[in-house]
């Protein structure tokens, strides 16, 4: 496992300086940063345990004027020094420090005591007291507390053995899902150009490897990797990680981008989510609220709309929907900030449903029972949820795993547990819920009544005029496996005439029968000579209703001419009989035999050459394989 350590606290609680104790690494670098005596950027450092593990720490501002800069460092923290000066205690930003962090979903802390040896005894143990009584109701109220001096050293060596005590043992890596990694820092060096860095949040990235960068979509290929300030071939989860990029220009990506491989994440206007809101901050949180939204490394102003209630009161946790005014590259299970537009303090934060919503009707009982489901489902339930919700009827098992970040082999298992269940139905390579297979059936169906409102006796609705009145998202292919599937369960009949309902039978009243058998006269009076079917149906309309309903007495040969069954059935049996007295034949052996015109030869030939009855070869014709 790659471990990132992040620091938190008040100003001037020693967070930078315990960091140089711990490394021997400058992690102010700016001259603002050494001038002011305060960190206005992320840091870096790593550090190497008592067990020559090394892990890479972030030291992130302090002062509340640069919380943002706090929220872009703690994306892919395993575990957090919550620093406390001794001399202070628990400050307002100490608070506001945890909340974020909690907020985002740290649950792992070391409180680390700075500068204890400029405080007496007495005074150390009434902090460490205070500092008991104010985490009593928090994630951190039994979490042991180190004491350390930065400048002597005293505890330092201790600090890293329960670094080292406490990562071990640590959550896997998400390694086998696509990359992604949140830029924090971008910067040229000479020589090599364009550098960014960030901790990778999962997946795997080596030298050579083609990149995204969203939300500009411009490309960038990977031409070196540093990890910890040493040349790798590869980065993975949870790294701390500096690339050096090709085709991209420093003014090209900025902090807040995301790097990722393409085709991995969508652009968002909207997301679902799951909020907390804070205790302290009393006005709650109400409709089209205007706030900050913190995600990644990006801040984008966004508005909020409760959903399934009213508004959020403090300290309360509900869903929201926020419709945010710039895009943002973000995926389900991502987690962020919410702080005040004016004032600018935090008042909330949560998670992220999903990535890719619809705008949503708010107090719509379906919708509170899905985003219920994805706060609260399994990982089977959350796969039937997205495959349920998403816009397009079938999925890729691919689509699912990058949605949840989780692995296309744990996915396809999950699936199959599905399909057994008889909750999703699988189509070559696509699944969809069963329940959205009844929707699509559905609608199939009520396209093909209209047809037949339209056209009482037409028993085949042509293929691409189906197509064109079906409201279907997805692929022709896509559409064409539903209806394969249809067809199998007897719920519509496919021909080479198009589609038709198996339980549609077509009546003809007295004057359609009438002109069926003038049409047949015709037909069988010109024998081998094939008719136009606007000669047959001699511009009556109704005339032409009708041939819909003669399949099997005659024979489109192309869409303009027309040929009786009986005619072509004999047609195929003086092909067989000619063969069979030279193995081949040629068009003027058929014409003179069939006592038809070359043109009429041709046309069935060529029929014939398409069922596969007969073949051409050169000058001359065999038998088909379907003879």
């Amino acid at each position: 496992m790659h471990t990132v350590v992040g620091t938190a606290g008040h100003i001037d609680h020693g967070k930078t300086t315990l960091i140089k104790a711990l490394t021997g690494i400058e992690t102010d670098t700016t001259k603002e940063e050494k001038k002011r005596g305060l960190s206005i950027n992320l840091g870096f450092a790593y550090l190497d345990l008592p067990n020559k593990q090394r892990i890479g720490i972030v030291d992130v501002p302090g002062h509340e004027k640069f919380i943002k800069n706090m929220v872009a460092g703690l994306p892919g923290i395993n575990l957090v020094l919550l620093a406390i000066d001794a001399n202070e205690g628990i400050m307002p930003q100490t608070k506001e420090h945890l909340d974020i962090l909690t907020l985002l979903g740290i649950t792992d802390f070391i409180i680390v005591l700075t500068k204890v040896a400029t405080v007496d005894e007495e005074m150390k143990e009434l902090v460490i007291s205070d500092i008991r009584d104010q985490l009593n109701e928090t994630p951190l109220k039994e979490v042991a507390i180190v004491e350390t001096d930065a400048l002597s050293g005293l505890g330092i060596d201790e600090l890293k053995r329960a670094i080292q005590d406490r990562i071990q043992g640590g959550s896997p890596n998400r390694q086998r899902v696509p990359a992604r990694l949140n830029v924090d820092r971008v910067f040229s060096v000479k020589g090599f150009g364009t550098v960014v860095t960030g901790t990778l949040i999962e997946g795997r990235l080596s030298v050579g490897d083609e990149l995204v960068c969203l939300p500009s979509q411009r490309k960038a290929k990977i031409r070196h990797i540093q990890v910890h300030e040493e040349e790798v071939k590869s980065a993975v989860t949870g790294q701390r990680t500096a690339l050096n990029l090709s085709n991209l220009k420093v003014e090209d990506i900025s902090r807040g981008d995301v790097l990722t491989v393409p085709d991995n994440i969508s652009l968002a206007w909207m997301l679902d989510a799951k909020v907390n809101c804070l205790k302290r901050y009393e006005p709650g949180i109400g409709l089209w609220e205007r706030v900050r939204l913190l995600i990644g490394t990006r801040e984008v102003m966004a508005r909020l709309v409760p959903i399934g209630v009213e508004k959020l009161n403090s300290g309360e946790d509900g869903f929201v929907q926020l419709r945010l005014e710039e895009q943002v590259a973000v995926k389900q299970g991502d987690r962020f900030i919410l702080r005040g537009y004016s004032p600018v303090v935090t008042i909330g934060g949560g998670v992220v449903l999903d990535s890719n919503p619809q705008k949503h009707r708010r107090f719509k009982e379906k919708v509170v029972e899905s985003l219920t489901i994805k706060d609260q489902g399994s990982y089977q339930d959350l796969v039937y949820d997205f495959l349920q919700n998403k816009q397009d009827p079938l999925t890729k098992v691919a689509e699912i795993s990058q949605y949840l970040s989780i692995e296309t082999t744990a996915i396809s298992i999950l699936l199959r547990q599905l399909v057994d269940e008889g909750e999703v139905i699988q189509l070559a390579d696509y699944y969809l819920a069963c329940d959205r297979f009844s929707a699509v059936e559905e609608a199939v169906l009520n396209v093909l009544v209209s047809y037949r409102k339209a056209y009482r006796l037409r028993q085949w609705m042509p293929i691409e005029e189906f197509r064109s009145k079906m409201a279907f998202g997805g692929t022709p292919r896509q559409l064409e496996l539903l209806l394969n599937e249809m067809a199998q369960l007897n719920k519509i009949v496919l021909s080479d005439r198009g589609i038709g309902d198996p339980n549609v039978q077509v009546v003809l009243n007295a004057y359609h029968v009438g002109e069926k058998e003038r049409m047949l006269k015709e037909l069988l009076k010109s024998g081998f000579l094939p008719i136009k079917v606007e000669e047959l149906i001699a511009n009556n309309k109704n005339a032409l209703e009708v041939i819909e309903v003669m399949e099997g007495e005659l024979v489109y040969l192309t869409h303009e001419y027309v040929i009786s069954t009986v005619y072509l059935d004999r047609g195929i049996q003086i092909v067989r009989e000619l063969m069979s007295e030279k193995s081949e034949m040629t068009l003027a052996d058929f014409r003179n035999r069939t006592e038809s015109s070359r043109k009429a030869s041709m046309l069935i030939l060529e029929y014939l050459d398409k069922q596969q009855i007969t073949k051409r070869v050169e000058s001359v014709r065999i038998l088909g394989s379907k003879a």
